[in-house]
């Protein structure tokens, strides 16, 4: 693999591919230095602000964002975690989960990936469970550190929220959805689509 050198050492032709890639991106998306995105002011402080009353509030929430693909919805949605992990409060107490309608294709995967990125594989060990619900409120369970209060609020973000529609009775979704609205773990779910008709579908 071919090396170009520069200032600050050497890099391979994929990195140069990469910073190129990067930067295209910002400039497309035109970034602004402060970091926000151009254009998308009101809906980066609205998710910002919802997101804040979930990981400091214990307050559940959920969100739709609806735009074609190409719109900047994952970049809007990665900037404000950005901005909302580097709280000091929120960044040592909040845990995420991203999941992808594309790589999740079934509820049973989906848990599985949810059981891994909460690093929870060694509290589920053995343990048989009746039904997904059970399986999910169990996992949640494991978070919690006594009151709503003091849990560890979880930001669930599904792209590709449309093809979450489509998985068997909608387990996934109508579990989280669930939790959302209950007195347990204080949960945000995030689902990004381009679909328009996507509340028709649930």
């Amino acid at each position: 693999m071919s090396k170009r050198k520069s200032k600050e050492g050497s890099f391979t032709s994929g990195e140069c591919i990469s910073q190129v890639q990067r930067t295209l991106r910002e400039r497309f998306c035109h970034q602004c230095p402060d970091g926000k995105l151009f254009g998308l002011e009101l809906q980066y402080e609205h998710l910002l602000e919802l997101l804040k009353r979930t990981t400091m509030r214990g307050e559940s929430n959920s969100v739709l964002i609806i735009g074609p693909r190409g719109s900047g919805k994952t970049t809007l949605v990665n900037h404000v975690l950005k901005e909302l992990m580097e709280i000091k409060q929120v960044g040592e107490n909040t845990l995420q989960v991203h999941l992808n309608g594309l790589l999740q294709s079934n509820d049973r995967i989906a848990l599985k990936e949810i059981t891994r990125q909460l690093h929870l594989e060694n509290v589920i060990g053995d343990k048989v469970f009746g039904s997904f619900a059970e399986n999910l409120a169990f996992l949640l369970e494991a978070l919690k550190k006594g009151d709503r209060a003091n849990s560890c609020p979880v930001l669930f973000i599904l792209d590709e929220f449309d093809l979450f529609v489509h998985h068997k009775n909608q387990t996934l979704l109508y579990n989280l959805f669930d939790i959302s609205q209950s007195a347990q773990t204080p949960v945000a779910v995030i689902g990004l689509t381009y679909r328009l008709d996507i509340l028709e579908l649930l």
